[in-house]
């Protein structure tokens, strides 16, 4: 949870007055959750969020929004933001975020095992519309060691050497459970990506 509330509120900050359309989120979580086509997609959740900009500090570089409850958060403009001249109170703010979680099936000896993280964001030229995206993603790949098929476990070992015992939940997947075999790899991905587009809006007198 923490590592996610820092991931987006970083991205706001950071796109807050850069310029990416928001359509772009879907189909850039999309690609990067399916890993390959013999990728499994575990789980998927998306959320947009409106917030309206009650004020901006341009001097200490600190914006104010309004959630749709009435809540209010001072986000910090890093120096990287190029447009923040651009945003004025009233202006709408949505925020498109989007995580999955994908499962990826290897052979024996193909892959070793570990953890992979990658990160992105976008900006646009100074004076651009605001507007931003911003992505992560984690892969760890682990070595399947053990398949209990009577208690519905599995046993993954990482490059640490440890093993972490796994019960499979769904009927589904316990009746693909006999498919497994003792030493492949598994590659399990997690992906989030956050995009925020800018609506212009009437400045308060």
């Amino acid at each position: 949870m923490n590592q996610r509330y820092q991931f987006r509120r970083i991205a706001l900050g950071f796109a807050l007055a850069t310029a990416i359309p928001a359509y772009a989120l879907a189909q850039q979580a999309t690609e990067e959750a399916a890993v390959t086509s013999t990728a499994h997609e575990l789980k998927r959740e998306e959320s947009t969020l409106t917030a309206t900009v009650v004020s901006v500090d341009q001097e200490n570089r600190e914006v104010v929004l309004k959630g749709p409850k009435g809540n209010e958060e001072t986000v910090k403009a890093g120096p990287e933001i190029k447009n923040l001249d651009q945003l004025h109170a009233g202006d709408i703010v949505t925020a498109k975020y989007e995580r999955a979680v994908a499962l990826e099936l290897l052979p024996a000896d193909s892959a070793e095992a570990g953890m992979e993280y990658q990160n992105g964001m976008k900006t646009a030229e100074k004076g651009a519309t605001p507007g931003g995206t911003a992505d992560q993603s984690v892969s760890v790949t682990s070595k399947l060691t053990a398949v209990d098929l009577k208690n519905h476990t599995v046993t993954l070992t990482g490059a640490d050497g440890k093993s972490r015992v796994i019960e499979v939940k769904d009927p589904k997947r316990q009746a693909k459970m006999k498919e497994l075999k003792v030493g492949q790899m598994v590659r399990i991905t997690y992906v989030e990506a956050l995009a925020i587009s800018v609506t212009k809006g009437k400045a308060k007198k």
